[in-house]
């Protein structure tokens, strides 16, 4: 069994079968009381999944004219994107080629190029 003692602001819990007393925030428990009482989570739960997808308002409808009209030479913007990638291709090369000289030629690795020659 469960008693509500109220003192100010604070609500003392104590559970008679478990012989505990706990101390917790009056507002906070007032608001969970009234969502259980007046079952605002089940009644809720479908209206608040739906939300989402219904504006609940007019709204104007998008069209074929409303999407992005392209302007300018294609050849040209290709060209530029082509060359940026381009940059960025050679020196992502260039990274991984330095980054396989440095860890070759500091002995940190060794690659195993053949089979060892003896087992001893």
């Amino acid at each position: 069994m469960t008693w509500y003692i109220s003192e100010g602001q604070t609500v003392y819990l104590i559970d008679k079968s478990a012989g505990h007393t706990f101390k917790k925030n009056f507002q906070a428990i007032m608001l969970v009381k009234n969502i259980v009482k007046q079952g605002l989570l089940l009644r809720n739960a479908g209206a608040m999944s739906r939300a989402a997808y219904h504006a609940g308002g007019h709204h104007q409808h998008s069209t074929m004219n409303d999407l992005p009209v392209p302007a300018g030479d294609w050849k040209e913007q290709y060209s530029q994107q082509n060359t940026k990638y381009n940059v960025i291709l050679i020196a992502g090369v260039l990274v991984l080629a330095g980054t396989i000289g440095f860890v070759k030629s500091s002995g940190l690795v060794y690659f195993n190029y053949s089979p060892p020659k003896d087992l001893d």
